[in-house]
């Protein structure tokens, strides 16, 4: 149809950058049209863009790379849009991180994250920090 984007096949990527807002290094695991995502050196998730039915795949990858014992960090303050796809990405990470007895922290997440959780009544689901008033 007109005006959709269309879903492609996520590449992976595994490249070391330079942060430019900390000067840390940085994993990209991949982007596409709509979403970039990476991993800091702290192994927080970086996601930037849209998160939806092309962008989950790669913030998938990502979330199971560092899943582990200690909570899932993802920083969602670039994110511009998240949709189901999205949301159901981070519900599977929260649910998987429950069954370890951890938790997800989602990191400044923006506004359009903030009320897609609210509007679906799962934000108490994560830990949210940073989250602007």
């Amino acid at each position: 149809m007109a005006g959709q984007r269309q879903a492609t096949a996520p590449a992976y990527h595994a490249a070391q950058h330079p942060s430019p807002a900390k000067g840390l290094c940085v994993e990209e695991i991949g982007k596409n049209e709509s979403i970039k995502v990476s991993i800091d050196s702290d192994g927080a998730v970086i996601a930037e863009g849209d998160i939806d039915l092309a962008g989950g795949p790669l913030l998938d990858t990502a979330i199971l790379r560092i899943e582990g014992p200690r909570p899932v960090v993802i920083d969602l303050g670039a994110v511009e849009f998240i949709d189901s796809s999205g949301l159901r990405s981070l519900l599977a990470a929260s649910r998987r991180a429950q069954t370890r007895g951890s938790s997800v922290v989602l990191r400044s997440p923006s506004a359009s994250v903030v009320r897609l959780l609210s509007i679906t009544g799962t934000t108490d689901q994560f830990d949210l920090q940073g989250v602007a008033n």
